[in-house]
């Protein structure tokens, strides 16, 4: 199907080097936080400079204090032949796993297509909501345009929103997510269609592993297609007013079937001076963390530190993938993965999704400990293991050859695993950089999902979160105890966003605007065309999907009534004359009224 506004490639002889060089950037900077982002996933490292771009508070000026400098998203699995696929960046110092743009048939993608997909869309709720009330005026014959909405012009990157693939090459018909005004199923924003994103401002890029050789882990390709949208709320609330949410909507295009697939976050955590940093995590919480090991954050590497009471910082995962499934809701919410999956225990077949299953530090060094170099190093750190294969194992550094040493699945997991989760129902004492004494350094921290089995065709929605807290007083401690309470705010707000994280997409209009409010989609009845003819269009709010509909004539008599089973109904108005008429809608004790006219 031909759209208009699909995406048009560009013609361009199409070259991986200079494609490396200028993959597109953009900045999150509605709230406190000041956060860079690259088309194809790479989070926060500025490659020009070689400096961090991720500023919390926000600077408004691109230099500062920074808590993180770089971040990434890792995926590996095995097919039906045992072969292992991975895509797997850290910093991309040895080349690329991830590249711009969708795939096609075959999962395939072009030169052009990866320059035409190139950019990191900025998108501003306040411009979505404008466009939905100026159309909605325009439907209204009570309501003047000209006075209301004086010389408004739809946004102009509106018409360059990446709705729909290309379908001659076999991309999806649907890829970002719109606001259907008309309903007719197609973007278009002199139609009153808007791009739909969750938060106050969001970006949003689509990435793909198949684009070429990895570079990075020189793993094989997979045939995965990443929806990237980085978003974040200007709140009253300080906890998520420093805080920037990511959901990874990853698509298997390929026609491999991946089992014992794991999903990893990357993370470079750098406090202000990232010499002297230690790394934990908090089990229960499915929470990774910074933080100094020292009371003085000072400058270093040319990057300002925080100074005295350092920050706290980490990331949590919201939602992970789903379990595979199995026919029966899992009840064992005492060990891995119901003790901090969602889902578990709810009376729901099927709608379990998996949370943090291990964690693992590795240093800035060569070595079993150090950074992975080959696809199967990457892939051992997914499942597990370090690098060469050891298992984890609990207290010293981790890393222990002896036969009696406990496995675990958490490095530095605190006083986080009472239930002892991690190594096999042995509650073992708080294991910790700190309990141990560790020399504070350089350190990359990775946690990770799975296993799971990932099908052709198997999208699922991965919603994570960076969250950052700064106690005044007291040194380091109370920055890391307030990180935690913080995360349990950041987590009570995204569980009441209807849509996030139940894992069925987020329909546009059940996403909210702002802190404390609705879009206008949510907040009233919508009908059209106004005037009407012979048929009316009725959407009821929200998520409403059963009404009782009345249409009173001028003199307040009863003229029509049918009942609603849909969101959306059609009311047949042939036998009425023309004129003004009001339609009252009344679901359980919510009751909306709006008038409309009649014209032939």
């Amino acid at each position: 199907m031909k759209n208009p506004y699909a995406l048009v490639l560009a013609i361009a002889v199409f070259s991986p080097a200079l494609a490396a060089a200028q993959y597109a950037t953009n900045t999150l900077n509605i709230n406190d936080v000041e956060a860079l982002f690259h088309a194809n996933g790479l989070i926060g490292l500025n490659s020009s400079s070689g400096y961090p771009g991720y500023f919390v508070p926000n600077p408004g000026t691109g230099t500062g204090p920074s808590p993180l400098y770089a971040g990434n998203f890792w995926v590996g699995g095995l097919d039906s032949a045992g072969m292992l696929h991975v895509a797997a960046e850290q910093f991309e110092q040895q080349g690329m796993d991830w590249f711009p743009g969708p795939l096609g048939t075959n999962a395939g993608i072009s030169g052009s297509t990866m320059l035409a997909y190139n950019q990191l869309w900025k998108v501003n709720r306040a411009d979505v909501l404008q466009q939905i009330a100026y159309f909605n005026c325009l439907a209204d014959p009570n309501c003047d345009e000209q006075a209301e909405f004086p010389g408004y012009t739809v946004p102009a990157y509106f018409y360059s929103w990446p709705a729909h693939g290309d379908q001659a090459v076999g991309q999806a018909l649907n890829l970002a997510d719109f606001y259907d005004y008309d309903q007719d199923g197609l973007y278009n924003p002199d139609n009153g269609d808007a791009p739909c994103v969750p938060g106050d401002q969001a970006l949003f890029s689509i990435f793909n592993d198949n684009l070429e050789t990895h570079g990075e882990s020189g793993g094989h390709p997979i045939g995965l297609e990443v929806q990237f949208t980085p978003f974040a709320y200007n709140s009253s609330n300080a906890a998520v007013d420093q805080t920037v949410f990511i959901r990874y909507r990853i698509i298997n295009r390929g026609a491999l079937t991946l089992h014992d697939t794991y999903i990893g976050l990357w993370n470079d955590f750098d406090i202000g001076g990232g010499n002297d940093d230690y790394v934990q995590c908090d089990v229960g919480r499915s929470l990774f963390y910074g933080f100094n090991g020292d009371l003085m954050d000072e400058d270093a590497n040319g990057h300002p530190g925080y100074g005295a009471n350092p920050p706290a910082f980490g990331e949590v995962i919201l939602q992970g993938p789903h379990k595979d499934a199995d026919g029966v809701d899992n009840t064992d919410v005492n060990s891995l993965p119901g003790y901090n999956g969602t889902g578990f225990n709810d009376g729901i077949a099927d709608n379990e999704h998996l949370g943090m299953g291990h964690f693992v530090y590795f240093n800035n060094t060569l070595g079993a400990t150090g950074d992975p170099d080959f696809a199967q190093e990457y892939y051992n750190y997914l499942e597990g293991h370090w690098k060469d294969g050891t298992p984890f194992t609990y207290s010293g550094t981790g890393y222990s050859t002896d036969s009696a040493a406990i496995p675990t699945d958490f490095m530095f997991p605190g006083n986080s695993d009472p239930l002892g989760v991690g190594t096999g129902g042995n509650v073992m004492p708080a294991w910790s950089e700190l309990t141990e004494g560790n020399m504070p350094g350089d350190r990359r921290a990775l946690a990770t999902m799975g296993p799971f089995t990932l099908l052709p065709g198997q999208q699922e929605d991965i919603v994570v979160a960076y969250v950052f807290t700064r106690a005044m007083s007291g040194g380091v401690e109370p920055s890391v105890q307030a990180l935690k309470n913080n995360t349990d705010s950041v987590r009570a707000f995204a569980e009441a966003i209807p849509g996030l994280l139940d894992g069925s997409g987020s329909a546009c209009d059940q996403l909210p605007t702002a802190i404390a409010r609705h879009s206008a989609a949510n907040s009233g009845l919508r009908l059209f065309p106004i005037p009407a003819t012979d048929l009316l269009h009725v959407v009821l709010p929200g998520s409403l999907h059963e009404a009782d509909a009345s249409v009173f004539d001028g003199q307040g008599r009863l003229v029509l009534q049918q009942a609603i089973k849909a969101n959306s109904h059609t009311l047949n108005t042939q036998t009425l004359a023309p004129g003004v008429y009001m339609l009252r809608v009344r679901a359980g004790d919510r009751e909306f009224e709006r008038r409309f006219t009649i014209a032939r």
